[in-house]
């Protein structure tokens, strides 16, 4: 009996419904920088709209794409919009988008290497990349994983396995002491989750404070350590910032590291975001002393153009990583020395490597470097334009690319308006320019204090676009601090 006389789910017009779906990227790619950024729509009004019935019957791929078209697209926030500086989910580089397609297409399972020999290599090729990058010593190791969430959980397993080894036999019941975790108070909530995940608790999480640069305070760390010991807590584990979430905030990685050996505590930094600097010949100083670390989280599909997802932990100690994740079941087959089934506990993967040796093959290094380089122009560009304009304040220094602003009405109108109502004023002012699909920010918290973040992660944001969103949010601001002075000059 033939292949022929058996039902498959080939496609018969395959290239062309490849064809089709590339054409329908390649048409978002470039006009990805038409307004709006994000179309004004319910959930409630997209469901209505979205085909939903499940067919007994197919319809056929040419049908489908074309739903998509007509149905998906339009509604799909343009992340890649050159004024898109919302999250540090960045703008892909269409190079990484070939990579993830060919990615998919390819569709290997490196769990093991016979299920992925090349996507195997690949890893290994790319964790090389980032572990020189970074310093790692002679003997690192890593793991290619979905996000900075994810990475940050892997470094903190490893950090819990090396310094509560019982643990991986009898569970966290078999301490005799709680393990206490330090991140500063600018850390990203994946630390809580993880601790949350590995056992250790949301109590046992301290947020050291920060200074007004929003950076951990060595000595306040040191203070904290020392309470918990005389307590009768473990501390184990010391969390640094190198970019953080809200201001891009850099520890000061040295003096973190010489707590952590000093209190024999693992130093993991979270360089999710910020770790692309590395990049860059003349930034690397801004992230001295990440090369001490046990531990780095770093995003890939944050500040290196990449698509999601790709996230990549890397570890001083490849043994003690394989240590922790090594997995061993007779259906996996014999053991070979590269499986990448050892290095984390996610069995089956992607081939996220893929589309990261693509873009900064086809990209170069230097290339990408330049982007950072003026991004981080384009944020001392705005951070001058709140310092120069009487009613904005910068509200913390912008180390790297992430600017925090504050708008305060002029000093006419001040005196009538609360610090709640100022507070309540910056969410106003974000979500009216979002409504008009100029731009997408996101709110900020600093110090106390509420304000507008714009993160410039985005390889098509000009000076230009930067001008447009601080004139138009200071119009909005303006008009609603001012209504009256509006509706006068507008008559």
């Amino acid at each position: 009996m033939t292949r022929k006389q058996f039902e498959t789910l080939d496609l018969d017009n395959l290239e062309q419904n490849l064809q089709q779906a590339a054409e329908l990227i390649a048409g978002r790619i470039r006009a990805i920088a038409c307004d709006p950024v994000k179309q004004n729509i319910s959930f409630e009004e997209l469901a209505a709209i979205i085909p939903c019935d499940l067919p007994d019957e197919g319809h056929g791929p040419e049908a489908v794409i074309g739903e998509v078209a007509r149905h998906i697209e339009p509604y799909s926030t343009r992340i890649g919009h050159p004024r898109f500086l919302a999250w540090i989910t960045t703008s892909p580089g269409p190079a990484g988008t070939i990579g993830d397609m060919l990615c998919t297409g390819l569709n290997q399972a490196p769990l093991s290497f016979k299920g992925g020999p090349a996507a195997t290599v690949l890893e290994e090729i790319v964790l090389g990349w980032f572990a020189g990058m970074f310093g790692m010593p002679e003997g690192w190791g890593g793991t290619i994983v979905s996000g900075g969430t994810m990475a940050n959980l892997m470094g903190l397993t490893v950090a819990r396995r090396v310094h509560a080894p019982q643990v991986h036999a009898r569970g966290m019941q078999g301490l005799e002491r709680p393990l206490v975790l330090y991140v500063s108070d600018q850390g990203h909530m994946s630390v809580t989750r993880s601790a949350v995940l590995l056992g250790i608790g949301e109590d046992n999480v301290r947020a050291v404070p920060s200074d007004s640069a929003c950076r951990m305070i060595p000595h306040e760390l040191e203070k904290a350590v020392q309470q918990d010991r005389r307590a009768g807590r473990l501390p184990f584990c010391v969390v640094a910032q190198a970019g953080s979430v809200t201001t891009g905030a850099v520890d000061p990685l040295p003096d973190i590291a010489a707590i952590c050996r000093r209190e024999n505590m693992w130093m993991h930094v979270d360089a999710a975001y910020g770790g692309a600097v590395m990049l860059a010949d003349e930034l690397r100083p801004l992230l001295a002393g990440i090369e001490l670390a046990d531990s780095v989280c770093v995003d890939p599909h944050k500040w290196f153009f990449v698509p999601l997802e790709c996230g990549i932990t890397l570890f001083r100690s490849r043994e003690q990583q394989l240590e922790t994740f090594r997995a061993k079941a007779a259906y996996l087959g014999a053991e070979n020395p590269h499986d990448l089934k050892n290095t984390t506990f996610i069995l089956s993967r992607a081939n996220r490597a893929l589309k990261v040796w693509f873009a900064f093959r086809s990209y170069g290094r230097l290339r990408i470097a330049r982007i950072i380089r003026r991004n981080m122009e384009l944020a001392r560009q705005l951070y001058g334009l709140m310092c120069d304009h009487p009613e904005w304040e910068p509200l913390a220094p912008a180390p790297l690319s992430i600017v925090c602003g504050r708008y305060t009405p002029s000093a006419a109108v001040r005196g009538c308006w609360t610090e709640q109502q100022i507070d309540d004023l910056q969410l106003q002012m974000i979500e009216e320019l979002e409504r008009s699909g100029t731009a997408l920010l996101t709110p900020a918290a600093v110090n106390g204090r509420a304000g507008v973040r714009v993160c410039i992660a985005n390889h098509r944001t000009t000076p230009e676009d930067i001008t447009l969103i601080f004139n138009t949010l200071t119009a909005i601001g303006t008009r609603i601090a001012r209504p009256d002075e509006h509706e006068t000059a507008g008559e």
